[in-house]
């Protein structure tokens, strides 16, 4: 690939994490015509026709890159998304009057989906991201997977491509929690060009932990004359997950 043709695709990756999606279609077009079996065009391509409401077009290109990649998990998700959408009558969001309806509906469901509760949820900005192509692929509200990797909680896309790893301090509490018996959910919250923001969420808590949150909110430190007072009058504090092990 040569250096023009490098920074297309830079300026096509550019454009879809910014949201740039009519930018993205010039771009992407320009690519399959010099390479039409370019697998990340086309899912690009598709993405940027799907985000304008364009959804027979989506279907065109998440269909061709299947075509030269019969198991590519990126078109056969979204293939499926399309199809729910058509079965629901749905050709063109946004047209026809159907992009309130549609707008609302999504707005809903990453509303629903990204509900924080203190102590049950988490927002975690993911370090050793990786390189804005794989980023690229990703959307708000995507789920993905947190797997165990060398004591580290590694973040996958459903297809198990490698997207970046939880900060140490709070994969420690985790991976406690998730030994124990807990089991989480992870969704993509916000997608920038080198970096990634997920929501963790409770999925089910073992018996062991049912009254534990598991994150802890921060608390700033006390002035010493209420350390003093609170030693004369709280409880003892609730062990933590580290000390509950035996």
């Amino acid at each position: 690939m040569d250096s023009s043709t490098t920074s297309l695709h830079h300026l096509a990756i550019e454009a879809a994490l910014n949201s740039r999606w009519n930018e993205a279609l010039k771009l992407n077009k320009v690519i399959i015509k010099n390479d039409p079996q370019n697998i990340d065009a086309l899912n690009r391509l598709a993405r940027a026709n799907f985000e304008v409401g364009n959804l027979n077009q989506a279907q065109k290109y998440y269909s061709l890159a299947l075509k030269f990649d019969p198991y590519n998990p990126i078109a056969i998700k979204n293939l499926k998304i399309i199809k729910a959408f058509k079965k629901n009558g749905i050709t063109n969001p946004k047209s026809n009057g159907q992009a309130n309806d549609y707008n609302g509906q999504a707005s809903q469901i990453l509303s629903s989906l990204f509900l924080q509760e203190p102590g049950r949820t988490k927002l975690v900005t993911l370090i050793k991201v990786a390189e804005p192509q794989k980023i690229s692929r990703t959307y708000c509200g995507m789920p993905v997977d947190m797997v165990v990797k060398n004591r580290k909680l590694t973040i996958l896309d459903k297809g198990g491509t490698y997207l970046g790893v939880v900060p140490d301090d709070i994969s420690f509490r985790l991976l406690k929690l998730i030994k124990g018996g807990n089991k989480y959910e992870t969704y993509i919250k916000a997608v920038r060009f080198n970096g990634l923001t997920i929501l963790i969420k409770e999925g089910f808590l073992s018996k062991r932990f049912k009254n534990q949150p598991s994150f802890l909110e921060y608390q700033p430190p006390k002035a010493s004359s209420d350390i003093i007072r609170a030693s004369e009058t709280e409880e003892e504090p609730e062990e933590e997950v580290e000390e509950q092990e035996s």
